[in-house]
């Protein structure tokens, strides 16, 4: 996932740096937590949340996300890709990004991963997991065991 984001079809991409520019458009300038919400709001509204196969971990990379949302209108992501896709757009404004593995059940057994997004001006770290949606706080009150994993 890491080498994904930071990849030509990462955050290296022009297709995918268009379309972070179309989503932060209408931000005011240097209003980072706006820029991370809006972000994080594009893909609430584009990306649909799809588990993989049964016996396949399936991840596309997010230049192939953003084609699909120019075609269709939508992306059909499970939450790895979903995290990937605001990684790589966070990152090409310039902020720091992680991922976050967690587990709801026994220790080490993670089943879910979502992003943080660093906002410079406070230093805090916003979670950003469509997949949870409204319910954030409330998933991260069930988290029983994580592991972060930083993209730099």
């Amino acid at each position: 996932m890491i080498n994904q984001v930071r990849g030509a079809r990462g955050e290296r991409s022009v297709r995918v740096r268009s379309m972070t520019e179309r989503i932060v458009r209408g931000v005011q300038p240097k209003d980072y937590l706006s820029e991370i919400l809006a972000i994080r709001n594009w893909a609430n509204e584009r990306l649909r949340f799809l588990n993989d196969p049964l016996s396949t971990e399936w991840v596309k990379d997010p230049e192939r996300i953003v084609e699909e949302v120019e075609h269709y209108g939508t992306s059909n992501c499970d939450c790895d890709e979903i995290s990937e896709v605001i990684a790589t757009m966070s990152r090409q404004v310039g902020r720091e990004a992680q991922f976050v593995t967690v587990g709801f059940a026994e220790p080490e057994q993670y089943s879910h991963v979502f992003c943080q997004i660093k906002e410079p001006k406070s230093g805090a770290w916003v979670v950003c997991d469509p997949v949870a949606g409204s319910d954030e706080a409330r998933m991260l009150r069930r988290v029983r065991a994580y592991r972060i994993w930083r993209i730099d």
